[in-house]
């Protein structure tokens, strides 16, 4: 009998993150102190403000370790050789300036990405490896460290690294990705599906209405409605998978009821889903958290706003609930606004990919998926002019 796991909403929002932004600047702009500074330059960086943040702290030679990783990160995002460089350069500064082997892995592994986009490829294995020798459980390390395994199409590579992480206790959504990754490689495609875990971990259902809704099309009209007057709706995010659509980064505030309505109602439904886990024996399975935070995020995408290919990294498990689904998605043929799992062909090859196979899911309006955070699923362009809104959710170890 595996643990039980208890679950945190997400603590209500008062500002959105341009509405602290906003408040930070002016602060910051009165009195330069050590400690808004860090704010600021953390607030810039999920706000994609680059140009902004690397202006902000370039100039000074007292940054901290956090200031020194958000630089470096802004670097890389400007997506220049000479940025990189300055990346790379400002990751060892990082490194010299961390206090424990958790920050000494996490500014190896931002140097290790910078020395990639350099051409420095077996410099990146060396800095990715010795990040994993410092903490087995750095995410980025592992993911980048995989790839350039599965790009040089050695997967023995990348088990035997899954093999010594876990052994030192590592079991994380990029080490199980890796994993599934590099058996699909080798050829052994129903292991790798069964490390992917679709199927048995996966639950699908459609909600009931949440507590005093009678009708759960009326509660996802209304907060639909809520969703689209959200004032930290934002058009794309660096670094996420979502391209060419609209995001709510923190959609639980106090001003969205609705919201939070819905995650109580997720939580709900994803305990009793884990409850019928709790037999289980699979590798994800036994690395089920005790505690966790139900983390969410909002995705609204017009005719050609899509998902690439990826996974939730923070995540142990993961899925989305359909708000709003345009009737020709949910009665089509066609792959256009669905969501798909399998795995991505630029890192395993197209054989490969093609052997594993995809499976299409096709949502309609108060659907729930929860599947496990490792799986990889990405999304198609749907080409209307109605709006397909979802909000996707993480639970994420404490």
């Amino acid at each position: 009998m595996l643990q039980r796991t208890k679950i945190d909403l997400e603590v209500a929002k008062q500002l959105t993150l341009p509405q602290e932004l906003a408040i930070v600047r002016a602060a910051y702009a009165r009195h330069q102190g050590l400690v808004v500074r860090s704010r600021l330059a953390t607030l810039l960086l999920v706000c994609d403000a680059f140009d902004d943040l690397v202006t902000l702290l370039s100039p000074h030679d007292d940054l901290n370790f956090l200031e020194e990783m958000l630089l470096a990160q802004a670097c890389l995002a400007r997506e220049t050789p000479e940025d990189d460089d300055h990346a790379r350069r400002v990751a060892n500064r990082a490194l010299a300036s961390a206090t424990s082997d958790v920050q000494r892995a996490a500014a190896l592994a931002v140097r290790g990405k910078a020395e990639i986009r350099l051409g420095a490829v077996e410099a990146a294995r060396t800095t990715l490896d010795r990040a994993l020798r410092y903490d087995p459980r750095e995410k980025d390390a592992c993911k980048r460290l995989a790839a350039l395994d599965l790009a040089a199409n050695d997967p023995a590579a990348v088990l035997a690294m899954v093999e010594r992480l876990t052994a030192r206790g590592a079991a994380h959504a990029r080490l199980f990705a890796a994993q599934s990754l590099a058996l699909a490689q080798a050829g052994a495609i129903q292991a790798a599906r069964a490390a992917t875990g679709q199927g048995e971990l996966t639950a699908m259902a459609t909600l009931a209405p949440p507590p005093g809704w009678d009708d759960i099309h009326a509660f996802n009209a209304a907060l639909a409605e809520e969703l689209l007057a959200h004032p930290g709706l934002r058009y794309e995010r660096y670094g996420t998978a979502s391209a060419r659509t609209w995001r709510i980064d923190s959609p639980a505030t106090r001003e969205a009821p609705l919201v939070r309505l819905l995650l109580a109602h997720i939580a709900d439904a994803i305990a009793a889903h884990l409850e019928g886990l709790a037999d289980l024996d699979h590798p994800w399975a036994r690395a089920r958290p005790t505690a966790a935070m139900l983390r969410s995020w909002c995705v609204i995408t017009e005719s050609d706003g899509f998902e690439t290919w990826h996974v939730h990294q923070f995540g142990w498990l993961s899925g989305v609930y359909y708000v709003r689904v345009p009737d020709s998605i949910t009665h089509g043929e066609d792959p256009g606004g669905c969501l798909a799992f399998g795995i991505p062909e630029d890192l395993v090859g197209d054989d490969a990919a093609s052997a594993f196979g995809t499976r299409t899911v096709r949502p309609h309006d108060g659907l729930m998926l929860a599947f496990p955070s490792h799986s990889y699923h990405r999304t198609f362009p749907h080409g209307l002019i109605e709006k397909r809104i979802c909000v996707a959710f993480d639970l994420r170890p404490l």
